[in-house]
């Protein structure tokens, strides 16, 4: 795990935000290189009890999670809301999932946008975080282009350490394989999805270790229902198996593994 505090980038310290104007950093954005995933995190508000801002790169570049975390305040069971998020451009419609960390320490909400979107946080001064029948959030933002440009390094370094494109370049011998028919069963459909009526088709990209074991799922084609998505990431985290690729010396490697379609099906 590397972690960098991006330079250039000024403190602003403050100890809260008045009713209607954005909240303030207490902190500099942290970006977090992780084996999984590229990270970026900053503090506002409060150094002590901070609402958190973080930005997740997809391993394929294509999307992008904006996540609020603050301390729980209610123990409350893994939730979809409807919302948007703006950059001064306008809304952009997002699903937005709840859901809060182990032990409940803290209330997440993660909004999940295309990567064309997120360009939009380039020039952006503030960005908004509206769900519906709740308060909004407004973030003062700044460094956004260095920013941007650090996780999209850190996403060309992930590519490279689980050989994303090893089927092109020729670093496999043999592809890792695995079967995930018989790892969902119908007690795993979400009861927030059941009670909504929500069903939809998802496919995701896997990290896959030198062992078999999936390290890391990623959205590739979202079912539009993200708790439908969460779901079967932490089903194929939890249960499948692979045998691992192989490089040319017959030596396991890691790969990454994109799933066939999942179908969410009432029936």
């Amino acid at each position: 795990m590397f972690k960098r505090v991006l330079s250039g980038m000024v403190l602003v310290s403050a100890s809260g935000a008045a009713a209607g104007q954005p909240l303030q950093p207490v902190g500099s954005w942290v970006l977090d290189y992780r084996p999984t995933q590229c990270i970026a995190s900053r503090k506002y508000e409060n150094a002590a009890q901070p609402t958190i801002l973080a930005i997740r790169q997809s391993p394929n570049g294509e999307t992008y999670e904006i996540r609020v975390a603050r301390n729980s305040q209610v123990s409350e069971p893994i939730k979809e809301e409807e919302g948007t998020v703006d950059f001064g451009r306008g809304p952009i419609a997002a699903w937005v999932l709840f859901y809060q960390t182990p032990k409940r320490t803290l209330d997440v909400h993660q909004f999940r946008i295309p990567a064309t979107d997120m360009a939009q946080a380039r020039s952006a001064n503030e960005v908004t975080l509206q769900i519906a029948g709740s308060s909004d959030f407004t973030f003062t933002l700044d460094s956004m282009p260095q920013l941007l440009d650090g996780l999209q390094t850190c996403t060309a370094n992930l590519k490279r350490y689980w050989n994303m494109d090893g089927e092109k370049d020729g670093t496999f011998s043999r592809l890792s394989r695995g079967d995930l028919r018989s790892i969902f069963n119908p007690g795993d459909y979400p009861i927030e999805a059941m009670k909504r009526g929500q069903e939809g088709k998802g496919q995701y990209l896997l990290l896959v270790d030198e062992k078999g074991k999936v390290a890391g799922c990623q959205v590739l084609l979202a079912t539009g229902m993200p708790i439908l998505d969460a779901e079967a990431c932490a089903v194929i985290e939890t249960r499948a198996k692979f045998t691992p690729a192989l490089d040319k010396s017959g030596k396991p490697v890691r790969s990454t593994v994109v799933t066939p379609p999942i179908y969410w099906k009432f029936g």
